[in-house]
C-alpha cells in the first residue's frame, strides 16, 4: 500500500466567525468501528418506522435513523414502503438508509428505481435532494443514468443542477455526462438557463475525463471550445476549468509529448492563440521540463500579444497587458529554469514594467469591472516581485536585495488586498494567493524535479530556493509565513531594518493595511444595511413570519461590526493583533515539508511541520480566519505523524494522526452546530478521510495490525470514493482474500500517477506478479522527482507488506534496488 498521503494545497474552508479556540486533545480517541451488520433492536425500529398510524413522526423518523446503523443488509427492502410515509423526514431519512455503504450489489436494481422515482415526483425539496444525493452515494452506472436522467430532463431547475453535482461526483458517470454536454454544445445554438446551470457542473468533470482518451476526437474536444465562447460567464469559466483539467491530467498521466499535441490540434479547431501558446510554454516547464521549448513558445506569445500594444493599434488593452506579462514571466522562468539566474532577472524587469503600465492607467478610479481589473494587475505584480527575489536568490545577490524585493512583493499584495476590500469588503487575505497561483513560483519553478538543461537547478537546489523565499518573506512579513526562521538584517541602518521587517514602520504597507480594516468596517455596513432590507421586506410579505436563521444572520453581522468598531476605538499605539486579523498565514512551511518528505528527509520535514504548528499555536488564531488557522495546524500535525511513519515509528505516528484526527472532527462538529453548510464542511470531511487514510497506512505498514487497517480505511473510504480511495478499497479487498470483489473494482479504475502503486500493490496480493511489476516500474520511473524520492519509495516498497509475494524476483530486486 502506498505511503501516507501528502499536502496537497488548502481547501478553502469557511472561516466562520467567532469560531471557538480549538479544543485541547486529550488521550487518543479509540477509532469509531465499521458500521456493524445488525444489532438487538433493529426489529423494533423496522416495526415503528413502518408502522405509521400508531408512531409519531418524530419517532419514525428516529427509527430510521437508527437502522442506518442497525437494519441486517438483507433486510434493506423492507423500508421500501416507507419511500411513501406522509412526513418528509422519515422519506429523506430513508433515501440515505437506501445508500448505506455496505450495501454493494445487494438489491441495487430496485433501490436506484425507487429513488429515481422519489427524486422525480415527491413533493418535498428536502426529500428529492436526499434521493439525488444517494443515487450519487450509489454512484454505479444504473444510478448514474438516472442522475443524468434528472439533470437533463424536465425536473426543477434546482433539482437539475443537484442532480449534476452528484453525477459529477459519480466514479461511472463518463458516459452520461459525455452524452449532456455534447448534447448541449454540439449545435450553434445557446443553452437555456437551467441547461447553462448543468453544463457549469458537468464541464470541469468532462474535460478531466478527455485527459483518459488515448486520442480525443474533434467531435469530443468541440464541446470545451464551444463552452469557452459560451455567452454565458458561468459556462465560460466551467469550460475553462474542464480545459485546465484535461491539460493538467495529461500531465498528471505522464502522457510526455501528449500536451503540446493536444494543444496544437486544439489551436487549429480555433482554440485562441494566445490560450494555446501560453499553456504549452507553461507545460515545457511544469510538465516537460524543457526550458529551451519553454522560452522559445513565451517569445512567440510575446511576439502575438506585443503587437496589440502599439500606441496605433491599442485595442483590449488590459488582455494584451496581461497576455504580454504572462509571456515575459514565462520566458524568464525558463532562462532560471535553464540556469541562467541574470538574464532571468533581466526578463522579469520587463514582465514588471508592462504590469506598471497597465497599473499607470489608475483602472482603480474607474468603474467596479475596472477595479477588480486593477486588483487582479496588482495580484500579478506582486506574483513577478517573488519571481524575482527566487532569481535574486539563485544568483548569490546580497541579501538586503532580496529582501527588498520580497518586501515590494508583500506591499504589492497588500494594496490588491486593500483593494479587493473596498470593492467587496472582506479584507483577509494572504501570500498563498500569489505563492501558490498558476505562474506562481511554486507552481511553475519550484516544484518542480529539476530541469533537462545544463546548469538548470535540480531537486536539492529548488528545495532550497524555496526555503529562502519563505525565509524571506518570514523576514518581512513577521508572523505570516509560519514555519521558518527570519533572516538576521544585521548591518542595516536601523530605520531601513524596520521598514523592511515591521510592516507598521513602512508607510505604504501601513497605508494599504489601514485602507483593508476600513474596507472590512465598509463593507460590513453594506452587508448590515442588506440584510435588514431583506429581513423588513420577508416581515411585510409573511406577516411576521421569519426564518429564524434570517434574525441570526443580522445578529451575526451587527456583532462582527461592534467587535471591529470596539478594536478600533481601543487600539493603542504598538498594537499589532488588528494586522494578524487582516493577514491569513501561508502554507509555505507544509509546501516544503512535503518536498523535503519526498526526498526521504522526513526529520526535516517533521522539524518543519512541527516548527509550522508551534508558531501557530503561539501566534494564536483570529477569529476572522479561525477555521483556516484551524486548518493550517491540523495538516501540520499530519504532516508530523507522516514524517513519523516514514521514520518507522508507527506508535508515535498513530498517536499524532489520531490526535489530528480527533480536531477534525471536533472542529467540524462546531461549525456545524454554527450553521455551517454541508459545502463548507466538505474539506473538513476530506481531510478527515486523509487522516483515516495515513492511520491505515501506518497500522499496516508499521504496526502490522491488517485488521485495525481495515477500520480505518473503511471510516476513510465512507467519506470519500474517488478514483484513488476505489484502487485503495481494491487493494483492502485482495489482502482480505476478496478476489472478485478486487477484480471487480480493478475494471473501474485508470492506472495513472495517484494509481499506479496501489495498483500493484493490489495485483501482487492477487498474484498477477508480472501485472504488479509492470505498475511499480511506472510508479517508479515516471512518478519520482528526483533520485532521492525514488530511493524513499523503493525501500517503502521493499517494507511494504503488501508486496511481500515479489519479494525475490529479480525484476523486483533491481527496481527496489534491493540487488
Amino acid at each position: 500500500m502506498a505511503p501516507l498521503l501528502r499536502y496537497a494545497p488548502l481547501a478553502a474552508c469557511a472561516a466562520l466567525w467567532l469560531a471557538p479556540a480549538l479544543p485541547a486533545a486529550g488521550p487518543p480517541a479509540a477509532p469509531a468501528a465499521p458500521v456493524p451488520p445488525a444489532r438487538q433492536g433493529a426489529g423494533g425500529d423496522l416495526g415503528r418506522l413502518l408502522d405509521v398510524e400508531g408512531t409519531p413522526a418524530a419517532e419514525r423518523r428516529a427509527a430510521a435513523e437508527a437502522l442506518v446503523a442497525a437494519l441486517p443488509r438483507e433486510r434493506i427492502l423492507d423500508v421500501e414502503a416507507a419511500l411513501g410515509d406522509p412526513d418528509a423526514g422519515v422519506r429523506a431519512a430513508v433515501c440515505a438508509l437506501f445508500a448505506r455503504g455496505d450495501l454493494g450489489a445487494l438489491g441495487r436494481p430496485e433501490r436506484v428505481r425507487a429513488l429515481r422515482s422519489v427524486a422525480a415526483t415527491d413533493l418535498a425539496p428536502i426529500v428529492r435532494t436526499a434521493a439525488i444525493e444517494a443515487l450519487g452515494a450509489i454512484g454505479d452506472e444504473s444510478a448514474s443514468e438516472a442522475l443524468a436522467e434528472l439533470a437533463s430532463g424536465a425536473a426543477a431547475a434546482g433539482d437539475r443542477v443537484d442532480a449534476a453535482r452528484a453525477l459529477a461526483d459519480s466514479p461511472a458517470a463518463g458516459p452520461p455526462i459525455a452524452r449532456i454536454v455534447q448534447s448541449s454544445l454540439g449545435g450553434a445554438r445557446p443553452a437555456a438557463l437551467a441547461e447553462a446551470r448543468v453544463l457549469a457542473v458537468l464541464l470541469p468533470r468532462y474535460g478531466a475525463a478527455l485527459a483518459g482518451e488515448a486520442a480525443p476526437s474533434d467531435a469530443e474536444l468541440a464541446p470545451l471550445l464551444a463552452g469557452l465562447r459560451h455567452p454565458s460567464g458561468a459556462v465560460r469559466a466551467a469550460a475553462t476549468r474542464g480545459f485546465d483539467d484535461l491539460v493538467d491530467g495529461l500531465v498528471r498521466l505522464g502522457a510526455s509529448g501528449r500536451p503540446a499535441a493536444l494543444l496544437g490540434r486544439l489551436a487549429r479547431l480555433g482554440l485562441d492563440p494566445s490560450l494555446a501558446l501560453y499553456h504549452s510554454a507553461r507545460l515545457a516547464l511544469v510538465a516537460e521540463l524543457d526550458p529551451a521549448a519553454a522560452r522559445s513558445r513565451a517569445r512567440s506569445l510575446v511576439s502575438l500579444r506585443g503587437l496589440r500594444l502599439r500606441p496605433t493599434a491599442r485595442i483590449d488593452a488590459y488582455e494584451s497587458q496581461l497576455w504580454l506579462f504572462r509571456g515575459l514571466l514565462l520566458s524568464g522562468a525558463a532562462e532560471l529554469a535553464s540556469g541562467d539566474a541574470r538574464s532571468a532577472a533581466a526578463t522579469y524587469a520587463q514582465a514588471a514594467d508592462v504590469l506598471d503600465r497597465g497599473l499607470a492607467e489608475r483602472r482603480d478610479l474607474s468603474s467596479e469591472s475596472e477595479r477588480l481589473r486593477h486588483a487582479d494587475l496588482l495580484q500579478q505584480r506582486a506574483m513577478c516581485e517573488l519571481h524575482r527575489v527566487v532569481a535574486l536568490l539563485a544568483a548569490g545577490a546580497p541579501l538586503v536585495d532580496v529582501l527588498e524585493r520580497a518586501r515590494a512583493a508583500h506591499a504589492t499584495n497588500l494594496e490588491a488586498q486593500a483593494l479587493g476590500a473596498s470593492i467587496g469588503g472582506a479584507g483577509t487575505a494572504g501570500l498563498d494567493d500569489v505563492l501558490l497561483a498558476e505562474l506562481g513560483p511554486e507552481r511553475l519553478l519550484l516544484g518542480s524535479r529539476g530541469f533537462r538543461a545544463a546548469g538548470g537547478p535540480g531537486r536539492a537546489e529548488l528545495i532550497q530556493l524555496s526555503r529562502g523565499l519563505a525565509r524571506a518573506l518570514a523576514t518581512v512579513a513577521p508572523g505570516e509565513v509560519p514555519g521558518f526562521v527570519p533572516f538576521e538584517v544585521d548591518g542595516l541602518a536601523p530605520d531601513r531594518a524596520r521598514r523592511l521587517t515591521d510592516p507598521l514602520e513602512d508607510p505604504d504597507r501601513l497605508r494599504s493595511l489601514e485602507d483593508a480594516r476600513r474596507a472590512r468596517l465598509d463593507g460590513l455596513d453594506d452587508l448590515i444595511d442588506e440584510a435588514e432590507d431583506l429581513l423588513d421586506l420577508m416581515s411585510r410579505r409573511s406577516l411576521g413570519l421569519v426564518p429564524e436563521e434570517e434574525f441570526v444572520e443580522v445578529d451575526l453581522l451587527r456583532r462582527q461590526r461592534y467587535v471591529l468598531q470596539r478594536e478600533l476605538e481601543e487600539q493603542q499605539p504598538g498594537d499589532r493583533g488588528w494586522v494578524r486579523d487582516l493577514r491569513v498565514p501561508a502554507s509555505a512551511a507544509l509546501v516544503l515539508a512535503n518536498a523535503l518528505a519526498q526526498e526521504g528527509r522526513a526529520d526535516q520535514a517533521r522539524r518543519v511541520a512541527a516548527r509550522m504548528r508551534t508558531d501557530l499555536e503561539e501566534g494564536g488564531v483570529s477569529r476572522w480566519w479561525a477555521t483556516r488557522g484551524y486548518d493550517l495546524m491540523i495538516r501540520a500535525q499530519l504532516l508530523v505523524g507522516s514524517a513519523l511513519t516514514d521514520a518507522g515509528e508507527g506508535e508515535a505516528a498513530e498517536a499524532e494522526i489520531l490526535e489530528a484526527a480527533q480536531r477534525i472532527e471536533d472542529l467540524e462538529r462546531d461549525l456545524e452546530n454554527r450553521g455551517a453548510t454541508r459545502g463548507e464542511l466538505e474539506p473538513l470531511r476530506l481531510l478527515l478521510a486523509d487522516a483515516l487514510v495515513s492511520l491505515a497506512v501506518n497500522a499496516n505498514v508499521r504496526l502490522g495490525d491488517p485488521e485495525k487497517a481495515n477500520e480505518y480505511y473503511d471510516r476513510a473510504y465512507e467519506i470519500r470514493k474517488d478514483e484513488f480511495m476505489r484502487a485503495l478499497l481494491a487493494c483492502y479487498r485482495a489482502r482480505a482474500g476478496r478476489e472478485a470483489e478486487a477484480r471487480g473494482l480493478l475494471r473501474t479504475i485508470r492506472p495513472g500517477p495517484g494509481t499506479w502503486y496501489n495498483l500493484a500493490c493490489t495485483h501482487a496480493l492477487l498474484g498477477d506478479t508480472d501485472r504488479a511489476l509492470d505498475l511499480l516500474e511506472e510508479e517508479l520511473t515516471r512518478n519520482q522527482p528526483s533520485e532521492a524520492a525514488r530511493a524513499r519509495q523503493a525501500a517503502w516498497a521493499r517494507e511494504d507488506p503488501d508486496l511481500k509475494s515479489l519479494r525475490g524476483d529479480p525484476r523486483f530486486e533491481r527496481l527496489t534496488g534491493g540487488e
